[in-house]
């Protein structure tokens, strides 16, 4: 049986597992940057030059209501990435190396009836790796061949629960008996080929923990020795949804700066620019690509830098979803 790898991130991979999607020279810049992180040294994060991770929110909406996710109750608008904006975006980072694109955000990516051409476009233009994330409701048979011909090098999908009842109580809307049939015409279809590497996940929290010993062995004898099974430990979203973790949820005490702000930019579907992958509610917005900006300029530009410069200075009370935050880096 595989180790429980708890995974406090949307879109996150183990930094290894990570690591290993990349090609030896773009492997040298992902383990600066990681080893950037890793210091206790600002002055080293400031030095990096480009985000470790890029997410581009193809779909603001999603097919399910989960009880986790922020998504049915967010003020956000429900809207899909402007086709033009994408190509923009990719046009601009097509020459950056070292980092992960996440063709993701809050929504189900594949609701985007132009999903697989745009990420072709990236594909196109050389960018790897390409980590993607689904809750498997839309895996027939056409994105199945989609995902297949454009090898995707990740494809986390989260399934949440054996019993179908359990499922049908976290991921209302959603039909597990559907998107267990979904995940194995993917493997079948696969094959022997390595791409994409699929990483099945199941978030703890106190609806599936008595059912985390079956999850994996469902799920194990199934898949590639490349594969995953992860657990997620839950995450409230700074507050925005209800606590159904195991244990109760608490901040940490005594905090240093969140790395995210070093780390990661999430490009919503309407344009706007977050710092931090956890802000479901426009919090934390640094830009909006809608308005002539671009991503070197919001990564290097002073509204950034003023968030990071409160979270050195441990002025978190300016920062209400940060000081709620649950999930820190």
């Amino acid at each position: 049986m595989d180790k429980p790898q708890p995974d406090p991130q949307a879109g996150e991979l183990a930094a290894e597992s990570m690591r290993a999607l990349f090609p030896p020279e773009e492997r040298t810049v992902f383990d600066q940057r990681c080893a950037a992180l890793a210091s206790d040294d600002p002055e080293r994060w400031e030095a990096i030059a480009f985000p470790v991770e890029l997410a581009l929110e193809l779909a603001a909406v999603c097919n399910l209501k989960c009880v986790m996710c922020p998504v049915p109750t967010t003020s956000r608008p429900a809207t899909l990435m402007d086709e033009a904006l994408w190509r923009s975006v990719i046009d601009q980072i097509g020459d950056q190396k070292g980092f992960v694109l996440l063709p993701q955000g809050f929504g189900e990516t594949m609701l985007h009836r132009r999903w697989a051409e745009l990420v072709g476009y990236a594909v196109d233009k050389g960018i790897r790796p390409i980590v993607m994330l689904t809750n498997g409701t839309l895996l027939n048979e056409t994105n199945v061949e989609r995902l297949l011909e454009l090898a995707i090098d990740v494809l986390l999908i989260s399934i949440d629960g054996v019993n179908p009842e359990t499922y049908a109580a976290v991921r209302v809307g959603g039909d597990l008996r559907k998107v267990e049939a979904n995940v194995r015409r993917l493997l079948e279809r696969r094959g022997e080929r390595r791409k994409p590497t699929l990483v099945i996940r199941i978030i703890r929290m106190k609806e599936t923990q008595e059912e985390i010993d079956a999850f994996f062995a469902r799920w194990r004898p199934l898949l590639h020795p490349s594969d995953q099974i992860q657990i997620n430990e839950y995450n409230d979203w700074a507050g925005k949804v209800e606590d159904h973790s195991v244990d109760g949820l608490s901040a940490q005490p005594g905090r240093s700066p969140c790395r995210m702000l070093w780390r990661n930019l999430s490009v919503h579907a309407d344009g706007k620019v977050s710092a931090c992958c956890l802000d479901s509610e426009d919090e934390l917005i640094i830009g909006d690509l809608t308005e002539g900006e671009t991503i070197q300029d919001i990564w290097q530009g002073e509204k950034l830098r003023t968030l990071r410069r409160i979270h050195l200075e441990g002025r978190f009370e300016e920062l209400p979803i940060c000081l709620k935050c649950k999930n820190w880096y």
